[in-house]
């Protein structure tokens, strides 16, 4: 092994002894080159050339990789030589790549560059699968997407993937955003706060980062990115073993157990957020309001999904589910319980959350008749194999695209704020969130204070506010959620909304009934080409058209709510650790508005989000 020769060091001893003297025996005993920390030292400080052996194919081979061993390049840390080490390397890299990044689909090149910190918008975006852990992306089962309904149905009833009905669907969707199709369509009773609380769910349990509008394919051969649990890992990542940059870990003499989620500041803007009583005036310019970012030009967002970063709204509902966390660490402390209190924390967490889903967003959204009967029918015994259907993650929980607003009052800075204005304020320059732009959350989730105006979602329908027809991030055909919701139905085969009514024994709609009251464009898109749309009518499309014939826009039919509920229940059910599957049975221990009871209002205001 090799010894020192700079003499000794405080932390060495004598030159004399081996510099593999600390380290384990296990090691030394094999014979490791071990470097002695002199030699690490001039590593880190550039003072050793190494050379390195020609072993890569380069631009003139013709044959097998060269071994050449007679063109040894001189490689350094010393910046003077970093541009001819890397000039080098360039030599020896084939240019010619298997799959030109000009020949990707238009959609996967634009994703690339959605990643960039001044656009930054990642939902619905496409990467390659390299782009994460190999393990991830091989994992069997229950991290693939799949179909809910059967083969049969799906080629019996879908909507063929051809040239001519990308084109249908293109002006459908087109008709669907068009200046002034929203203008008719009335609020809802569902408040606004279950638009977004609905989009922190999904991200909490799909993410489909590689299929393609452009290409027919099979469900089953798209990973699912996120786990299909409701476990929160959108917000806890991996844990803080593996993702604690995630967390702030506990001082010295603390519990060491007691571990929180980092939270942000913002940027000094004057008094906003919730005014509490006191309205206007009361509220303060706060400091610790947004989710942790890198400090930098970029100001990333350093949480579990990059999605929730995507609006203002959504990143203000993840930094309170980091403060929810927080909270109930101080509970679990203030117990004194003996046991690991960030384990016990996040158990209470995510057991609530799960609770609220179903006994808050779900009744709101499908109705306490279909949840009640999903809860109660569906069988899904614990660990049990499982894809996420397709048919839920890219049609019917695509309902709440069509519940989105193009105004909303945020707090009494803002008490008419654009869509547009929502996704700015998230955004270069305005990060971290500008204290004065912090939501008051009393506008969205009925907490019981006040505000001049709450937030009702616009009804279910087909029509979509017009602010979403162009997305930050996209251009052209990619900026219009509608015509992409649509066509990436189509490219999955998808079964029409009939065919999965009569599946399920429930009358379809007619035809009559998908158009009575449409614009006229989207009654002539529907009508086109001898009206295959009106029999082979898109899941998604039917889905929110059944909402506002059978439902009156306020929650959905029989075939969306059927879908959505009955998945929920197969996640909850399958998961031996949610807080259906708890020995005894599961009730909320935490403080809500009616006892026995916990809602994302209740989640609110137990934060105290709610308050200045």
């Amino acid at each position: 092994m090799a010894t020192t020769s700079n003499g000794p060091r405080p932390d060495q001893g004598s030159s004399e002894q081996p510099a593999a003297a600390n380290v384990p025996k296990a090691v030394a005993d094999v014979g490791l080159d071990v470097p002695s920390q002199p030699f690490l030292d001039q590593q880190l400080h550039g003072q050793t050339t190494r050379t390195t052996k020609r072993s890569m194919r380069t631009k003139d081979d013709t044959g097998p990789a060269s071994t050449n061993t007679s063109d040894p390049v001189a490689e350094t840390t010393d910046p003077a030589h970093v541009h001819a080490s890397v000039q080098a390397l360039a030599a020896r890299i084939e240019p010619e790549a298997p799959v030109p990044l000009a020949t990707l689909p238009d959609e996967i090149r634009q994703s690339v560059t959605a990643l960039q910190p001044g656009r930054r918008s990642t939902h619905g975006s496409k990467y390659s699968l390299a782009y994460f852990p190999g393990p991830q992306v091989r994992r069997p089962c229950g991290d693939r997407f799949g179909y809910l309904t059967t083969a049969r149905t799906r080629s019996a009833t879908r909507l063929p993937f051809t040239a001519a009905n990308r084109g249908l669907l293109t002006a459908l969707g087109t008709a669907m955003a068009a200046p002034g199709r929203d203008a008719p369509i009335a609020d809802s009773t569902i408040d606004a706060g279950m638009t977004y609380a609905g989009q922190f769910i999904d991200h909490d349990i799909t993410l489909d980062v590689s299929s393609s509008l452009d290409i027919s394919t099979d469900a089953n051969t798209i990973h699912n990115m996120r786990s299909p649990s409701l476990d929160l890992d959108s917000v806890y990542g991996r844990g803080p073993a593996l993702d604690p940059f995630l967390y702030d870990m506990p001082g010295p003499g603390a519990n060491p157990s007691a571990i929180k989620m980092q939270l942000g500041t913002n940027l000094p803007s004057g008094p906003g957020g919730p005014g509490g009583p006191g309205g206007s005036v009361g509220m303060v310019q706060h400091a610790d309001r947004d989710v942790p970012r890198l400090l930098g030009s970029a100001h990333t967002a350093i949480i579990g999904d990059p999605r929730n970063d995507e609006n203002l709204v959504v990143v203000q509902l993840h930094h309170t589910m980091l403060r929810f966390h927080n909270a109930v660490v101080d509970a679990v402390l203030a117990s004194g319980f003996s046991g690991d209190v960030f384990v016990e924390a996040k158990r209470i967490v995510t057991h609530h959350y799960q609770w609220a889903v179903v006994h808050d967003f779900l009744r709101a959204v499908c109705g306490p008749t279909a949840v009640t009967s999903a809860m109660t029918s569906v069988s899904a015994p614990p660990n049990s194999a499982f894809r996420m259907p397709v048919e839920f993650s890219v049609a019917a929980y695509r309902f709440g695209h069509s519940m989105i607003r193009d105004t909303y009052w945020l707090n009494f800075n803002f008490p008419a704020g654009t869509l547009a204005q929502v996704f700015q304020f998230n955004r270069n320059p305005h990060l971290p969130v500008r204290s004065n732009w912090v939501v008051d959350l009393n506008a969205f989730f009925p907490t019981g204070i006040p505000v001049p105006v709450f937030n009702k979602a616009r009804k279910i329908d087909t029509g979509i506010a017009a602010g979403l027809e162009h997305l930050p991030g996209f251009t052209g055909m990619m900026e219009m959620l509608a015509v992409r919701n649509l066509l990436r139905g189509l490219a999955l085969g998808l079964p029409s909304g009939q065919g999965v009514a009569r599946a399920f024994g429930i009358t379809p709609l007619t035809a009559a009934q998908l158009t009575a009251g449409l614009p006229a464009p989207e009654q002539a898109a529907l009508s086109a080409a001898g009206g295959v749309l009106l029999t082979r009518t898109p899941l998604w499309y039917y889905v929110l058209r059944e909402a506002a014939v059978l439902k009156g826009g306020n929650r959905l039919g029989p075939v969306g709510a059927r879908i959505v509920a009955e998945t929920f229940a197969r996640m909850l059910k399958r998961d031996p650790d949610s807080f259906v599957n708890q020995l005894g049975g599961f009730v909320p221990i935490l403080p809500g508005a009616s006892a026995g009871a916990f809602t994302f209002a209740d989640l609110v205001t137990f934060t105290r989000m709610n308050l200045p």
